[in-house]
């Protein structure tokens, strides 16, 4: 299913800020057409992305001194994993739910659109940690990765893939379709030599959390924040592709092939151009616009139409802004919301386009 997303604002996840109320409102005034529940990991550690999907996962080990999770396979996990898996397999989403100490904006954010929706919402937006990157992430206790354990692996991936449930379950009360991204950072060593990640393995996990988004009515979204195997990530079975395109673009449109093919099935890129990580306030909405049309024409010249770029296109930020100071996430917003606000004023220009609703 094709979306006309025209060019509208959303976010990736996390701001640097600790107050939830405050978090939700700048999302609600700043995204309003697609907003977010904030992530807060300045809040608590059980928010940063190795923590915040990790309840409910058997043999988890949380240990609130030196503030990281783990898992111990040295002790029999059995019963915690049959029970797992039947909660899995009955489809228990709030088994699965992320409670308020994991995520102190949801409840907010669920309740502030409970009472108000931005009069201009046409989405709403979740996300979860990746299951390539949960998976280098956890450690067991000998420290090594959990994703080379095939059974608490497998846990992770399907706890990752209730987590979206769950969410598309307490979203979905709005009336507006629900964008889930699978955020993935580490998407960017693989294949570096470095991971000894099977590349079979990336795809075949990341469509296990894709299907069960479709499957309950979602829209689903990769976040990969630096460079990856774009061909792969193209060719899974995501709706939404979000890459940095501040820094990444030209690494990124050398696939237009897979782009063009991606487009046809109706799938849509959303530009990370507003930059997060190296912020200096000195791109102007001319810049980054600029920026951005450089990237599409690139697109043109390959034979993909103008209309469809821009039909089939998300502004967002280059990634989240958990490690920024409040008042940069601030600037940032405000300049995603200029450069969202001018591409859909462009769209609104062109002779016969396809028209932002």
């Amino acid at each position: 299913m094709k979306h006309d997303f025209n060019c509208i604002a959303t976010g990736i996840g996390s701001m640097p800020l600790v107050d939830p109320e405050q978090a939700v409102q700048l999302s609600l005034k700043y995204l309003s057409e697609a907003p977010i529940w904030p992530q807060l990991p300045q809040r608590s550690f059980h928010e940063h992305m190795d923590a915040q999907y990790s309840e409910s996962l058997p043999g988890l080990i949380v240990d609130e001194v030196k503030k990281k999770v783990s898992f111990d396979t040295s002790k029999d996990l059995m019963s915690d994993l049959e029970r797992f898996f039947e909660r899995y397999i009955e489809k228990d989403y709030e088994f699965f739910r992320i409670t308020e100490g994991y995520a102190a904006a949801f409840p907010v954010f669920i309740r502030a659109l409970r009472k108000t929706l931005p009069a201009n919402m046409r989405y709403v937006k979740g996300q979860i940690t990746g299951p390539i990157t949960a998976g280098m992430s956890f450690k067991d206790e000998t420290d090594k990765d959990i994703i080379h354990n095939e059974t608490l692996f497998d846990a992770v991936v399907k706890g990752l893939a209730m987590k979206a449930a769950w969410q598309i379950q307490e979203l979905k009360q709005f009336g507006k379709p629900v964008i889930i991204f699978i955020d993935e950072p580490v998407m960017e060593s693989l294949g570096s030599g470095t991971s000894a990640v099977p590349s079979e393995m990336v795809p075949e996990k990341l469509n296990e959390i894709i299907d069960t988004i479709h499957e309950l009515g979602g829209i689903a979204g990769i976040h990969c924040c630096g460079n990856a195997d774009w061909s792969m990530i193209f060719n899974t079975r995501v709706d939404i592709v979000n890459f940095d395109a501040f820094g990444y673009m030209d690494r990124v449109l050398l696939y237009s092939g897979d782009i063009k093919k991606f487009y046809a099935r109706g799938g849509a890129l959303a530009w990370g151009i507003v930059p997060t990580g190296n912020f200096t306030r000195d791109e102007t909405g001319d810049i980054l616009i600029s920026r951005l049309d450089e990237g599409m024409k690139q697109l043109e010249k390959e034979g993909i139409d103008r209309k469809t770029i821009l039909r089939q296109c998300l502004i967002t930020p280059s990634c989240g802004m958990g490690s920024l100071t409040p008042d940069k996430s601030v600037a940032v917003l405000r300049q995603l919301r200029e450069v969202s606000d001018r591409m859909q004023a462009t769209i609104e220009s062109i002779s016969g386009g396809c028209g932002a609703p």
